[in-house]
């Protein structure tokens, strides 16, 4: 099935497109959350490859104007995965990156093909009808691995059938053509200027190897290898600084023991690291039964907690969060892990994650029939990282390398090209899936580019902001200025700066999560409750004394509903809710008898996993083979 215009006119105004190729701009509608962005469409070839065909696909796009005097010209942006849309994303990020161009450009971005509005990859119709594949980890036993290709197979063998017409049509090569038709009919220097994040890097670099004499401005941050992404089944090497990461966050938090609960429940960073591994081995094979209240039962088990942690190591915002979370299960106790990570089970693939397969995996060369065939890989994994060299396996690898349909075009140079103005990457020192490396790989490629170290954790360097690298960005953006070969930034707050000390007396820490108070008897904000000494983590009704709430007395009962911080939803903001006093807690359950992991008292420092340091030089495949 063709998802062309008729689905486009769900989200954007039907506007008429000139005969000389402009865009036409107007209300967009969908929700923008009262920003001042603009939505239209653009007719763009549906195959590249067919010079005889006049079919054509719309692309759905959205702008957010200049805030800062006239136009400057356009900035294109794309948010990653690859498998982001473009009309959601751009409310979250366009505020943020906005101002870091100094607000003298429009932000112009689309939905990419196989995603949102524009040829959305959809195997399963209706999405409920989806079936839940690759939830277990493959380093978890010999069978869960067979178990998840047998389903990964399913998986590629349906998306074969329902998308036969129109799967090969997706993948970064049309995205990129797709891009300079935008630039094009943006009807201005015909130059491109570009702002592409983490899965945005390969879509950069596949435009600037494509289109190197119309290369202007281009950012790439959070930079993945495009020699792995396109010519590996998986990317092992996108782990390099995962297990260093999740070292920092430890070490941190030991340096801010009275912010971070395991610093009071292990006596270093070491003996901490050393219990989380023996917490994930007890997972393997005792994972933990949990009956939230307004959640179906689950099994808390090695999967879900290692691909957790990896996850919200996304969000320098979430670590105090993880802190929390993770003090409980070292004791025992997941209330406070269930409570703030996990959403509700679902028995369906998530929509994002098919657009990630159809993009990834059609660009993806290799291909396999056997599973014995990716030991070699699953090895690399193993040597890369000790925490969790299952996180990148699974369902994208073991789909990919089944996967029924090849893009019609691939990009199968070497970036070894000189573009007409020098890229400027970007790493993170602590990034969990792209790491620093990989932008010093790709740079090695093209031709007077430039490096910038962003100094801090997190997936690429918008979570842990830094005014040193937004000043970097916005010169660049404003004259081409790159910063000298070796410069580090570092971010405006370390880690923990801004988390709140926990009580010493051993009472509660009441704060409140994303609350939106309005009366009294709407009231219903949600908490999480840690108790200080890395103890019990628990959740309850309550009664505490306000101190302000909107039209509300100074003394309400609040319930707890759910609480949890997404990792796109990191951020823990107490709103409108202020606390007089910690108050004792009226449990209407008992408290689980806790086993606890030991943590040892001594123990030699934890090695990092063998990619974290050492992934390969710029001389293997080019570039190195570590992407993310």
């Amino acid at each position: 099935m063709l998802f062309l215009s008729a689905s486009l006119a769900q989200a954007i105004p039907q506007h008429h497109i000139p005969r000389n190729g402009g865009i036409q701009w107007g209300p967009c509608e969908h929700e923008t959350e009262g920003l001042p962005v603009e939505c239209g469409k653009l007719a763009v070839p549906l195959d590249y490859t067919d010079t005889s065909s006049n079919r054509t696909l719309d692309l759905a796009l959205i702008k957010y104007p200049a805030q800062n005097g006239p136009s400057q010209g356009s900035i294109m942006l794309n948010f990653g995965g690859p498998g982001q849309d473009a009309l959601n994303s751009m409310i979250g990020y366009a505020p943020l990156q906005g101002p870091v161009t100094g607000g003298q450009f429009d932000l112009v971005s689309w939905d990419p093909r196989g995603t949102g509005q524009t040829l959305r990859f959809q195997c399963f119709e209706p999405e409920e009808l989806g079936v839940v594949y690759a939830q277990g980890n493959p380093y978890s036993s010999e069978a869960e691995a067979g178990k998840i290709w047998a389903e990964s197979t399913i998986l590629a063998e349906s998306c074969g059938a329902t998308l036969n017409h129109t799967g090969d049509l997706v993948g970064m090569a049309f995205a990129a053509r797709d891009m300079m038709q935008i630039v094009d009919a943006l009807g201005e220097d015909g130059m491109l200027r570009y702002w592409g994040i983490s899965g945005g890097t390969i879509l950069g670099a596949t435009a600037a190897a494509l289109f190197p004499d119309r290369i202007d401005k281009v950012v790439l941050d959070g930079v993945m290898n495009a020699h792995e992404y396109y010519h590996k089944a998986g990317e092992p090497n996108m782990l390099a600084a995962s297990d260093e990461t999740f070292e920092g966050f430890m070490a941190a938090c030991f340096e801010n023991p009275t912010k971070c609960p395991i610093a009071s429940v292990c006596d270093s960073p070491e003996s901490a690291l050393e219990a989380v591994l023996a917490l994930f081995e007890k997972l393997k094979t005792e994972p933990i039964p949990v009956f939230p209240e307004e959640l179906p039962p689950l099994l808390l088990d090695y999967s879900i907690i290692s691909s957790q942690i990896l996850g919200i190591l996304y969000r320098p915002a979430a670590y105090h969060g993880l802190s929390i979370a993770l003090a409980g299960l070292l004791q025992g106790d997941p209330t406070a892990w269930v409570s703030i990570f996990l959403a509700p089970t679902s028995t369906t693939i998530p929509r994002q994650a098919e657009a990630v397969m159809g993009i990834r995996c059609g660009d993806k060369i290799p291909r396999t029939d056997s599973l014995s065939d990716l030991d070699a890989l699953d090895q690399e994994f193993l040597e890369t990282t000790k925490y969790f060299p299952g996180w990148a396996r699974g369902l994208y690898v073991y789909a990919c390398a089944q996967w029924p349909f090849e893009a019609k075009e691939r990009y199968e140079g070497d970036f070894r090209v000189a573009t007409s103005n020098p890229i400027l990457f970007i790493g993170n020192t602590y990034d969990p899936v792209t790491p620093l490396v990989s932008a010093q790989n790709m740079s090695s490629d093209f031709e007077g580019s430039v490096v910038l170290q962003h100094n801090g954790f997190g997936h690429t360097s918008i979570t842990q902001p830094s005014n040193c690298t937004n000043e970097i960005i916005a010169n660049y953006f404003a004259d081409g200025t790159l910063p000298p070969e070796g410069t580090i930034c570092e971010p405006n707050v370390p880690l923990f700066g801004d988390a709140e000390e926990l009580p010493v007396d051993g009472s509660l820490l009441l704060q409140v999560v994303n609350a939106q108070v309005t009366t009294a008897s709407t009231a219903v904000p949600e908490v999480y409750l840690p108790i200080a000494g890395g103890s019990q983590s628990l959740m309850a009704e309550f009664q505490a004394n306000i101190v302000s709430m909107k039209a509300a007395p100074s003394t309400t009962e609040v319930k707890f509903v759910e609480s949890r911080v997404q990792s796109d939803e990191t951020s823990v903001d107490i709103l409108n809710l202020t606390f007089t006093e910690r108050m004792p807690l009226s449990l209407d359950h008992e408290v689980p008898e806790p086993t606890e992991i030991q943590c040892p008292t001594t123990s030699a420092p934890a090695e990092s996993g063998a990619g974290a340091g050492d992934a390969d030089g710029p001389e293997e495949m080019g570039s190195g083979d570590d992407g993310g």
